[in-house]
């Protein structure tokens, strides 16, 4: 994606979130009481709003805009006013000669002048500058050009960042619910079981090991009930964070929506897109451009500089040895200033210049190959999502026949409890790996976007569509 695209996007994100945020809650207000819950839209939006991170940065985006017309002003005439008010105490004591003729007649003269005086002088005017020939100056306006442009991108960085934070924690919180209603119903699964194994022992139909197996399975499940409350406890705290709210109910993930990957199946395709779209990889490029152009400004500071200065003075002396004085004056002229020695200041400014030069080569050549290998593993990540979710749906599958033939066998007397404990724990286990990769499916398609610099709103739309209010609770 070009610079200006992502300009476009980055300005107008809020606008078409605020947007498609507006339909959103228009289609809430259908649902009556359902209205409460919160969809990927609506935090997106709470995010660019009230995130600090991203306020930060985009406070920055701004205050580096203001670096181009400073740098344009100082090639702008200079205009400003001049003023000086003292107090002298004068004493000459000079001689003077000079020549004159009368009547073809050459004389000599000598005036003696012994004097003193206190008297005040008054000076004001205004004086003009204007920059004819200051090649760091015009380096300093280009230079500025592009630090607005690499504001602008690592802005977009920030916004891209700030998204994918927020689908990950919502998804995040949508996960942690699963996993604690799976594993209170895990509990209260294994807690039957315990209290049908004491009823069979108590009839000489189960032995004491069924019921303290039955026991342990369910003092374990209780607990590892409590860590998944404290854990979505986390989720939504780290979902708040991001936007300085609470959102006690959340838009799901119906269980049998289609997903599908992003396209096109191409490592490659994605890992161009990135080289060439990923605003953190441009904005290391623009600050390598930045940090060149500074090293020919250091160069140049050994060059000439040429103004053209133009000034308008009175002057008002209220004595002195020569009595009092006043008078105006007018001057425009050019003025060349050269450095010729000061102290190593510029050799010493131009190798840092060129330190920094090479520091910034190897930021973007980290960040590049950072950058490839993180899209490499989104797309991996991705391409693979849909076979483990195909997968571990099967796996839901058998694992549930699975439970009701250890039960069934169990009631026969022809499988142990410990089968049927196993059972109901393979059982919730891979509901909750296969509710999790549905989620981990998601955020790694719009990860895989970001990396690439191709997230859009659109996308975040698309699966915001997918998502639906949460069905009442069971009385």
């Amino acid at each position: 994606m070009s610079l200006t695209s992502k300009s476009l996007w980055s300005c107008c994100t809020a606008m078409l979130l605020g947007a498609c945020l507006g339909s959103s809650a228009s289609a809430q207000g259908a649902t009556g009481s359902q209205a409460a819950a919160s969809d990927l839209l609506t935090i997106c939006n709470d995010a660019l709003q009230f995130n600090p991170a991203y306020e930060s940065a985009r406070a920055s985006y701004y205050a580096a805009k203001e670096l181009v017309p400073q740098a344009r002003g100082k090639l702008l005439p200079q205009v400003g006013l001049l003023g000086e008010y003292d107090w002298l105490r004068q004493h000459q004591d000079a001689t003077y000669h000079g020549d004159f003729e009368i009547a073809n007649r050459s004389y000599d003269t000598r005036f003696i002048v012994n004097g003193s005086d206190t008297f005040t002088r008054g000076l004001y005017g205004a004086q003009l500058t204007q920059a004819l020939y200051r090649p760091q100056l015009f380096l300093g306006l280009s230079a500025a050009k592009l630090k607005g442009e690499q504001a602008e991108l690592a802005l977009t960085a920030a916004q891209d960042e700030l998204l994918i934070n927020v689908a990950d924690s919502y998804f995040a919180v949508l996960a942690a619910r699963d996993a604690a209603a799976f594993a209170h119903a895990e509990t209260e699964a294994l807690h039957e079981q315990f209290q049908h194994a004491s009823s069979r022992s108590d009839a000489g139909l189960a032995t004491l090991a069924d019921v303290k197996a039955a026991e342990a399975s369910y003092a374990i499940a209780s607990v590892d009930e409590a860590d998944a409350r404290n854990t979505l406890l986390a989720a939504q705290m780290a979902l708040e964070a991001l936007t300085g709210r609470s959102y006690p109910s959340l838009k799901v993930l119906p269980p049998n929506v289609g997903l599908s990957a992003p396209q096109p199946m191409d490592e490659d395709a994605w890992v161009a897109r990135a080289q060439t779209d990923n605003p953190a990889i441009l904005a290391q490029k623009a600050g390598l451009e930045i940090a060149r152009i500074n090293r020919r400004a250091s160069e140049r500071a050994r060059y000439p500089q040429v103004d053209l200065v133009g000034t308008a003075s009175a002057i008002d002396n209220t004595g002195g040895v020569s009595g009092e004085v006043d008078g105006d004056d007018e001057s425009i002229g050019v003025r060349l200033t050269m450095p010729i020695y000061s102290g190593g200041q510029v050799s010493s400014a131009i190798r840092q210049s060129e330190e920094l030069e090479k520091k910034a080569d190897a930021d973007v050549r980290d960040t590049q190959a950072t950058t490839i290998r993180n899209t490499r593993l989104a797309f991996l990540n991705t391409s693979t999502g849909l076979q483990r979710i195909a997968a571990l749906k099967r796996a839901v599958e058998a694992a549930s026949d699975a439970e009701d033939a250890a039960r069934s066998g169990f009631d026969a007397g022809t499988r142990s409890n410990t089968d049927v404990l196993d059972a109901v724990e393979k059982r919730y286990g891979a509901e909750r790996d296969y509710a999790a990769a549905r989620y981990r499916l998601l955020v790694n398609s719009l990860r895989l976007k970001q990396l690439s610099g191709n997230l859009l709103t659109a996308d975040l739309a698309q699966i915001n569509r997918l998502l639906q209010p949460p069905q009442p609770a069971s009385p």
